[in-house]
């Protein structure tokens, strides 16, 4: 119903109710022109106030006018226009914890995101995002001008944020999680996106299993190993048989980790860095499994040493029959994240991105018999789109580099794949797809819950096995 006081010459079209906690009521006023423009009309108790756009024929740039029509919305930027006039779903981030994972991880790719799908005319993510954490006065955020706004309590954040419309990034140290979960929950939250390891012992994931379902919380693991195409070509290995039956599962996470290991507390052991990524992924590609062996060893820097943080072995038996073993060595001089899959007639070894700095992973698929493999004739990658060209081969006839050639079914071919693999962005992409359908988490959490256990069956073998002293690996 349009409002009385509404100017007769106006084409008014209700575009979606705002924040529930101030009851704004957005109406786009078109005008047709030489220089169109575009006028947002805030109403609130019979009050007009107004906001106008140049240009708006071409890509929105800012706010001309009224702005305290952005504090009230909660909307730093007009980018985000479009999906008001469509009346889609545009979801306000909340992160929680602003440590390396809250600040560097979630809050840079949130802006890119957001960027992205602005720039596309269907905007997903609502800036600026709310960064909570006791130390936000102190801390330097990433991001560009008014993409963040950072708070010392969950109180403030309320101010900011609308419950109704937010995904939480719930980025704080395992311990003591539950409580965050229930008094944001108590809060009105539902959506929220909790980074690995879910939970610290198996009684805080029942506890936590309870709470989801008592409250309704659309709940989401950082998983991004799992959904990133790499993860996505191994698994089109496995189950399409180019190499035979998978047998054997090596994951590779290594790293120096000296500076926050002695800065921070958060987590208790090895077992709480890297390992939560690649159990995931192992379960993902051999199924269930039971721990057969877990161990830890001490980090040691100078005459300091730190219990349990040097880096851990965990080996898995996969109902399936697969063998797993992981390996993480927090000490160790360069980065590798590499996974080898040893199947009956060959391997495949994928290695992820190691840092920001570049988003390229690589996949060799390599037989073992290389004298009888033929290159691929495919030229199509894993989404369907035109690939760069066939494998050359070299003179002893092995398919060459820096090709990423897939079959018609997006199966891995023979040879050294190299590819743009942005897995963190496409994970949070699709987990907010998931929220604005409502069914986000309904088949992460599963997963999350099963690698949990197996993470706390680790850590109880750890406590009553004799640890190794630094630099075990």
């Amino acid at each position: 119903m349009h409002p009385r006081s509404a100017p007769k010459s106006v084409h008014w079209k209700a575009i979606s109710h705002l924040s529930p906690s101030c009851q704004w009521n957005a109406h786009a006023n078109r005008t047709s022109g030489r220089r169109r423009k575009e006028r947002i009309i805030f109403t609130r108790s019979g009050e007009w106030r107004s906001g106008c756009l140049d240009h708006f024929r071409s890509r929105p740039q800012q706010w001309c006018g009224a702005p305290e029509l952005c504090a009230a919305q909660r909307i730093s930027h007009a980018r985000f226009l479009p999906a008001l006039l469509s009346g889609g779903p545009v979801l306000q981030p909340l992160v929680v914890g602003l440590g390396r994972s809250g600040s560097g991880l979630h809050l840079h790719t949130l802006g890119g995101l957001a960027r992205r799908t602005a720039a596309t005319g269907h905007p997903l993510v609502a800036l600026p995002a709310v960064g909570c954490d006791p130390r936000a006065d102190s801390l330097r955020l990433l991001g560009a001008p008014g993409e963040v706004t950072a708070v010392t309590t969950l109180e403030q954040a309320l101010r900011y944020v609308d419950p109704a419309t937010a995904v939480v990034h719930v980025c704080t140290p395992p311990r003591l999680r539950y409580d965050l979960l229930a008094e944001l929950a108590g809060h009105g939250f539902r959506r929220m996106i909790v980074e690995k390891p879910l939970a610290a012992s198996m009684d805080e994931l029942d506890a936590l299993i309870r709470l989801r379902q008592d409250a309704g919380l659309d709940l989401v693991t950082v998983t991004h190993w799992i959904t990133s195409r790499l993860a996505g070509r191994l698994r089109r290995l496995v189950s399409g048989g180019l190499l035979g039956s998978l047998r054997r599962i090596i994951v590779d996470q290594h790293k120096p980790r000296f500076l926050r290991s002695l800065a921070t507390d958060g987590h208790p052991s090895a077992l709480d860095v890297e390992i939560p990524h690649s159990l995931a992924l192992a379960l993902d590609l051999a199924g269930p499994a039971e721990l057969r062996a877990a161990r830890c060893w001490d980090l040691r820097c100078g005459d300091r040493g730190l219990p349990l943080l040097g880096g851990a072995h965990v080996e898995l038996e996969h109902r399936s029959g697969v063998v797993t073993l992981l390996r993480s060595d927090l000490g160790a001089p360069l980065r590798q994240r590499s996974v080898v899959c040893e199947f009956d007639g060959g391997t495949a070894t994928a290695h992820f991105p190691l840092s920001e700095d570049d988003d390229h992973a690589q996949l060799v698929v390599a037989p073992f018999d290389r004298g009888t493999a033929a290159p691929p004739t495919g030229v199509l990658d894993a989404d369907g789109v035109p690939g760069i060209g066939r494998h050359t081969l070299d003179a002893d006839g092995v398919p060459g580099i820096g090709h990423d050639t897939l079959d018609t079914d997006g199966m891995p071919g023979i040879g050294h794949h190299v590819f743009r693999d942005d897995a963190l962005t496409a994970f949070l992409d699709d987990a907010y797809r998931g929220f604005s359908s409502g069914a986000a988490g309904a088949g992460n959490f599963p997963l999350a819950c099963a690698t949990t256990r197996l993470l706390c069956a680790a850590r109880e073998h750890c406590a009553v096995t004799p640890h190794a002293g630094a630099g075990s690996r």
